[in-house]
């Protein structure tokens, strides 16, 4: 979307790919192709393509790391799915969490890239929960009453996790990182796929009605 224009652009040439997301610096683009589902990183021009995955791997929900070293993503390619990390360089992706057979989704990088945030088992089942991974220890805590959520985000500067309702997605909650609480943002409107602002004052997220932006205004 062009903001100044309010007109929708081809993008990246115009390739069939879904999933985009720009590194925090906005100088590089990670996405997924279509049908192909390979997970791939370029320059924000779409040049210099380079292929991070490959069968039988099925990539979804690729995150950047702060630092734009590393990016996440969901393995759908089984029932249970999986979540890995590769440089964005290129490389063999490594699987996290590969003691579990739970299902882990949706990961997120903390502000300084020491954890990742995720949900478990996720959408659809009342039990999930949203944890925390800490890499330098290799800990894992939960988000305390975060039961019952799912699809979680943190917030550029690191303050707060967003979370979505995990049976009926319509419902959006944040929680504050240094008081430990949450607070219900949105209530009785479906939310997809939340993402935060650069400044971390606004959350955006699609539904089956268009593309949203709505203000935490409890800050």
């Amino acid at each position: 979307l062009n903001m100044r224009t309010k007109e929708f652009q081809p993008f990246l040439g115009g390739i069939s790919a879904r999933f985009v997301t720009f590194s925090r610096d906005g100088k590089s683009v990670a996405y997924v192709s279509y049908p192909e589902a390979a997970l791939w990183k370029a320059n924000a021009d779409g040049s210099n393509p380079v292929r991070l995955s490959d069968p039988p791997i099925y990539p979804f929900l690729p995150r950047w790391s702060p630092d734009g070293s590393q990016i996440s993503f969901v393995d759908l390619a089984s029932y249970t799915s999986r979540i890995y990390i590769v440089s964005s360089q290129g490389g063999s992706p490594q699987q996290l969490f590969s003691e579990t057979k739970d299902s882990r989704h949706d990961a997120d990088w903390s502000a300084d890239g020491s954890r990742i945030v995720f949900d478990s088992p996720g959408r659809w089942d009342a039990k999930s929960i949203v944890g925390v991974l800490d890499r330098k220890t290799n800990q894992i805590s939960t988000v305390p009453g975060s039961l019952g959520l799912f699809s979680p985000r943190w917030s550029p500067d690191g303050r707060l996790i967003a979370a979505v309702s995990a049976l009926d997605s319509k419902s959006l909650s944040i929680f504050d990182v240094q008081t430990q609480s949450w607070s219900k943002i949105f209530d009785n409107v479906t939310v997809w796929y939340p993402e935060w602002s650069k400044d971390s004052k606004f959350i955006y997220f699609s539904n089956d009605q268009g593309i949203f932006r709505g203000p935490c205004r409890w800050r």
